[in-house]
């Protein structure tokens, strides 16, 4: 099964929240967080992260440049457990890195969800009012642009 799709949810007083039931149909109840790209918060599942943090592996260690790489994106990263009732804590730092306030986009990436504030979600992509054909279009090409260049 794929991560779909895009919901709308707001942090309790703790800054706890909960995926969406489809998606902790497939994640299950344990997860790994990260910095994500573009201003969001990767979610894997947790089972998911040994594949991940393998690839990462692959960087010199012994390369400044590569090792700080690792190590700011790392620092950051951590592994969560959802509560009986399907909630977890998102991070103080991963709040504030993100610039999340209370309410948060929870957006399916296909192996991954990702965690928006509402409002980084609503400045890069806006409401499903802003996207038409032509937009869909050009989201194909560069689909097909990015696939063939693999």
């Amino acid at each position: 099964m794929f991560l779909l799709g895009n919901y709308q949810h707001t942090l309790d007083d703790k800054n706890r929240i909960r995926l969406p039931s489809n998606f902790r149909k497939e994640m299950g109840d344990e997860y790994f967080l990260m910095p994500g790209s573009n201003g969001c918060i990767f979610v894997y599942k947790a089972d998911e992260t040994q594949k991940l943090l393998s690839e990462l592996m692959n960087l010199d260690s012994l390369n400044p440049e590569q090792s700080l790489l690792l190590t700011r994106l790392t620092a950051f990263s951590r592994g969560v457990t959802a509560d009986g009732q399907g909630r977890f804590m998102l991070p103080n730092d991963l709040i504030e890195m993100m610039g999340i306030k209370k309410d948060v986009r929870i957006v399916g990436s296909v192996t991954k969800a990702e965690i928006w504030s509402e409002e980084a979600w609503q400045q890069k992509f806006g409401s499903a009012a802003n996207v038409n054909a032509a937009t869909v279009n050009d989201i194909y090409k560069q689909l097909d642009a990015a696939l063939k260049s693999k």
